[in-house]
């Protein structure tokens, strides 16, 4: 039967389904010649509704379109009960003819078996100078590096050269003002360090933060607290303390760089290593007393319960307060996925967690769209199963890989 026309389709469709809604069965039955002609309904919508028609005015054989439209390929009774039943339930064989439709069903041309998602986590708030004012605070820090860890630790030892600490403050402004004051021979707090490292490791597209350390008893007394700051390593796949007052991050007995919640959970003091022109620190076991109480940006945690004034009786703000560490610390690797179409065809779209992902890897090969932020590849329809490697990709290279699995039929 010839396809019909789009502008006769829509016409004589609207006059079945009008037809098949106020129960008038033999319009339906006149138009059968014409349905046969809407090869995308015939099987699925028209024949089974013409045996129900058929039925209904006692024709004999009406079945017949039932069994037609089932060796064509129709699975879906259930979307005609419990008219189908009702006609044909009584026929002998009616169990055998449900179970031939049934195994109509057919295999999906395609089902992701395994994708990644990232860890629930609040989203993470970095410290940034504005951006109006980053590309006047660019030119003034060292370039970056190969890396995104060669880069901190360069950003971390030119930040603790900058001046001899001193317990003054600056009380407001950014990063640009501290570099400023500090180029007409002002000397700051550890305060003004972490913002300078913090700032600085923004532009150059290292997320980073700032973090408040407090000891044990910092409710009262002096000198129960420290600023430092923290950054996501790309090349490290994770978060990194830094002292940018003392040009010093912690490593284990391994040498392996530590977090902060890595620290808060050690039983000894970690090794600090230096990588500034500063003399190191002289009683490394003073400092790490610092690690019993802490916050970053956003967001603060207390497993026990917190207290929420300062030595001087300075209130402790935070945005969130939770118990876990872990919800201050997503994985800025972790990417999450999405469905779209590409010319056609079922596609995945990468949604990197990383605040300054520039696009995506697919098996190692860089996907990219120019002008958004929307990194898709189309899933290949080769029948069998598939796997592939995604990862975000940053302006330090691609961060650590998530699978994807999917078949095809």
């Amino acid at each position: 039967m010839t396809q019909l026309p789009p502008a006769k389709l829509a016409r004589v469709r609207t006059v079945a389904q009008d037809a098949m809604r106020g129960a008038r069965w033999w319009t339906l039955l006149d138009l059968e010649r014409t349905l046969r002609g809407d090869a995308e309904f015939w099987r699925d919508l028209w024949a089974p509704s013409l045996a129900i028609a058929a039925h209904k005015v006692g024709l004999k054989g009406a079945r017949s379109k039932l069994d037609e439209a089932i060796d064509a390929g129709f699975h879906q009774t259930d979307l005609f009960e419990p008219e189908l039943s009702a006609a044909f339930g009584a026929d002998p064989d009616w169990s055998k003819v449900i179970e031939r439709a049934r195994a109509n069903v057919p295999e999906p041309a395609l089902r992701l078996t395994a994708w990644p998602e990232p860890a629930p986590a609040p989203p993470v708030r970095l410290d940034r100078a504005e951006p109006h004012r980053e590309p006047q605070l660019l030119p003034r820090l060292p370039r970056a590096g190969a890396g995104a860890w060669e880069t901190a630790k360069l950003l971390l030892g030119w930040t603790a050269g900058l001046w001899r600490h001193a317990n003054a403050r600056i009380n407001a402004g950014d990063a640009l003002d501290v570099l400023e004051q500090v180029a007409n021979g002002a000397r700051y707090s550890c305060v003004e360090y972490s913002i300078v490292l913090a700032q600085g490791l923004n532009a150059l597209r290292v997320p980073a933060r700032r973090v408040w350390l407090r000891r044990g008893d910092y409710h009262d007394g002096v000198g129960q607290g420290h600023a430092v700051a923290e950054a996501w390593i790309d090349d490290l796949d994770q978060w990194v303390l830094l002292d940018g007052q003392h040009g010093a991050y912690w490593a284990d007995e391994n040498g392996k760089p530590l977090s902060l919640p890595e620290l808060q959970a050690r039983e000894r003091p970690a090794r600090p290593v230096h990588v500034g022109p500063r003399a190191p620190m002289k009683d490394p076991g003073l400092w790490a007393a610092y690690f019993a109480h802490a916050s970053v940006t956003g967001i603060a945690w207390e497993p026990k319960g917190f207290v929420p004034v300062f030595q001087d009786g300075q209130v402790l703000t935070t945005e969130r307060l939770v118990r876990d560490s872990t919800e201050a610390y997503p994985r800025l690797s972790d990417l999450a996925i999405g469905i779209t179409a590409m010319d056609g065809t079922p596609a995945v779209e990468l949604k990197p967690v990383h605040p300054y992902a520039i696009g995506g890897a697919w098996n190692g090969e860089v996907i990219t769209v120019h002008g958004r932020q929307r990194f898709a590849r189309a899933l290949d329809r080769e029948p069998g199963e598939h796997r592939a490697a995604l990862a975000t990709l940053t302006p330090y290279g691609p961060l650590a890989s998530r699978e994807l699995r999917w078949t095809a039929a």
